[in-house]
């Protein structure tokens, strides 16, 4: 049986844009909750960011991908349960394809992928753990769309908003992202002061005849 929840909306748009403006490093002075780790990237990011769209399979059973697509809107970031199964690739050439035909921002697998040439070619970078030559089929068993997930020791769901980049992926977590965004924000402005101070005195030292 598949199940299929309704989209949920967690974040205003000035809030996320607000979530757009920091850096996974700058998150990580202020919590450890909320990163997932050991996590390869198919191509270079210097930074995603998107709501999330989940989907859980089961047994092998890549068909809850096809509704999960449905789902998914221009943006987002499709995160993938394959329940422990790091076997059986879900994500190869034709779901890149159609993730690029979306506008997807990015997608995590909690496990393998495949057709890797072609992952390394394609606009949507796919986070993932390894990659097998053997791969999920259209076996109609279980799964689940729009419910909660875990993937990298991280619970995501709908709603739920992603930044990554070249140090790492994070959830915020509705419980204190107010805070933490404010002090991230203000520890970023601090850091981009001290920045050009130091350049302007670097500048006035290589001025000295």
């Amino acid at each position: 049986m598949l199940t299929v929840n309704d989209r949920i909306e967690k974040y205003s748009t000035d809030e996320i844009e607000k979530f757009k403006m920091v850096s996974t490093s700058t998150i990580g002075h202020f919590t450890d909750f909320g990163f997932l780790a050991n996590y390869e990237c198919t191509i270079r990011v210097t930074k995603v960011f998107g709501e999330v769209t989940t989907v859980k399979l089961s047994s092998g059973d890549g068909s809850p991908l096809n509704t999960a697509f449905q789902q998914a809107k221009k943006g987002d970031i499709l995160v993938i349960d394959t329940s422990g199964n790091k076997i059986h690739a879900c994500w190869g050439e034709f779901r890149a394809r159609k993730a690029e035909e979306i506008g997807l921002s990015a997608v995590i697998v909690s496990g393998a992928v495949t057709d890797i040439d072609y992952l390394k070619t394609s606009r949507v970078p796919v986070f993932y753990e390894s990659i097998s030559p053997k791969t999920t089929r259209v076996l109609k068993l279980e799964g689940e769309v729009n419910t909660a997930v875990s993937v990298g020791n991280v619970v995501f769901e709908s709603g739920d908003y992603v930044i990554a980049d070249q140090d790492g992926i994070y959830k915020f977590n509705q419980l204190n992202y107010k805070t933490l965004i404010e002090s991230a924000i203000e520890k970023q402005k601090k850091e981009k002061l001290k920045r050009l101070e130091n350049n302007a005195v670097h500048y006035e030292k290589n001025s000295i005849i």
